[in-house]
């Protein structure tokens, strides 16, 4: 790994620009560039638990887990809280794991506009063939991985390298947007609707909130509308608002000849749950065991976080992700996919990491996926099946771990194994009592077991 720092223009502001070329990458496998979003850092590509946060674990309603053997009955809750925070991957760590280069740029003026970040990004770019530190992965093709305004400023520099007849174009192949205001943002629409309802609130008292509190409840009240004033207020809010010039000028420029489009979704518009872990009705009941009660929570969401309907934006309603809404992400030119995420899981997710891999080597999964292979470790009997695999509609093969396979269906792709007279039966996701999952055909559904189907080629 190699830490390069950039003094551009002659600002005492040094961008950062990390780069990580494997020992495992193939000389085919292109240069990844990763872009942050608005108010990011290089962290949000490599460690985004560290920044910028919000990597709640990710339960679903009705998951059980074993609390193990006691010596008396119980029911009620385990416990009552908030989604805790657990360990996630990021782009640049995953990536370079699966053998991809990847270069990380962090940009300066991250809360400015665009302008300057477009010019850096070129110039590290164009560096590339000429500096030292850049030449494990002088000549590669080029793919842009952008994440929020991240991907408008990929998008930026394909149309400015169009322009220029720039000849490093012919290597910049590919750009993936995850999760960018591709079609602009209502977010500073809503901005302005708060303000407006807070200050009809300041003449008319708060609902439902007792005279003497009054004045606390518009204190916080005026809390919130800074919070969210503070958050659209950024200069570079103004190059995707909807209808901004930004916007605007790309889509007449674009498609740019020759480069492939990928823009990808999110529509969970909930940053965590409230929850509770419920003790089952056998944690009551006495086994041939001593102690004799084993106890047993099924997780039970209460609230989420925010409650839905709450702000009247599309951002945090039905298809948004909280900061994006997944008709606006979409462009008319790229193939497109939404996934069941918010908008900082696609900083991590291992669903969204698995499509965007299969992207980078040449065989992007399709919409939903027919198992026809698994591979089996034979000394592994509890969780027998280790991959699975199958032919996409283009004919050409793909295979997944199963972990991959499991975070692929909890992002909403279906999947699927062939009856013998040509029908599909779904895959369904099992959880054993002591949290291992699985996948296994629908019982009853005329398929075969995956312990049934071949091994994936080699």
């Amino acid at each position: 790994m190699t830490d390069v720092s950039w003094s551009f223009m002659g600002s005492s502001q040094l961008t950062k620009v990390i780069l990580d070329v494997p020992a495992t990458a193939a000389a085919r496998a292109p240069l990844v560039v990763l872009l942050h979003g608005t108010n990011g850092d290089v962290n949000h590509m490599s460690n985004p638990a560290l920044s910028p946060g919000f990597n709640y674990e990710r339960f679903s309603p009705g998951q059980i887990l074993d609390r193990g053997w006691h010596p008396y009955p119980n029911v009620g809750f385990w416990s009552l809280g908030t989604d805790a925070l657990t360990d996630v991957t990021g782009w640049a760590p995953y990536l370079a794991a699966a053998g991809f280069p990847v270069l990380n740029y962090g940009q300066t003026g991250p809360r400015d506009r665009l302008v300057a970040p477009l010019q850096e990004l070129r110039a590290i770019l164009d560096a590339i063939d000429t500096q030292q530190d850049f030449e494990a992965v002088r000549g590669r093709r080029i793919v842009l991985l952008g994440h929020s305004r991240g991907g408008i400023l990929a998008r930026m520099l394909l149309a400015e390298l169009a322009a220029t007849a720039s000849p490093l174009l012919a290597r910049v192949d590919t750009c993936i947007t995850l999760h960018s205001p591709n079609q602009g943002s209502t977010l500073a629409n809503a901005a302005l609707s708060l303000a407006a309802l807070v200050n009809s609130w300041r003449v008319t008292g708060v609902p439902l909130v007792p005279p003497e509190l009054q004045a606390l409840a518009l204190t916080a009240l005026d809390g919130l509308l800074q919070l969210v004033a503070a958050e659209v207020g950024y200069p570079a809010y103004a190059d995707f608002t909807a209808g901004a010039p930004t916007l605007l000028q790309l889509a007449a420029a674009e498609p740019v000849p020759g480069v492939t489009y990928f823009t990808f979704g999110g529509i969970r518009p909930v940053l965590l749950n409230l929850r509770g872990w419920a003790f089952t009705p056998d944690s009551t009941i006495p086994l041939v065991h001593l102690p004799p009660w084993h106890w047993y929570t099924v997780y039970v969401p209460l609230l989420p976080v925010p409650p839905p309907g709450l702000v009247p934006f599309p951002e945090v309603l039905e298809g948004g992700d909280l900061l994006t809404n997944s008709a606006l992400t979409r462009l008319p030119f790229a193939l497109h996919r939404d996934n069941y995420l918010n908008h900082a899981e696609a900083l991590w997710n291992p669903a969204l990491q698995a499509q965007v891999a299969a992207i980078l080597g040449g065989t992007p999964l399709p919409q939903a996926l027919v198992v026809s292979n698994a591979d089996r470790d034979g000394t592994d009997p509890d969780r027998a099946i280790d991959a699975l695999g199958g032919i996409g509609p283009t004919g050409i093969g793909w295979k997944l771990s199963l972990s991959q396979a499991l975070a692929m269906a909890d992002a909403g792709t279906p999947l699927f194994v062939r009856r013998p007279d040509g029908g599909l039966v779904p895959l369904q996701r099992v959880r054993r009592r002591d949290g291992r999952r699985y996948l296994r055909a629908l019982p009853g559904g005329g398929g075969p077991r995956l312990a049934e189907l071949p091994a994936n080629p080699a």
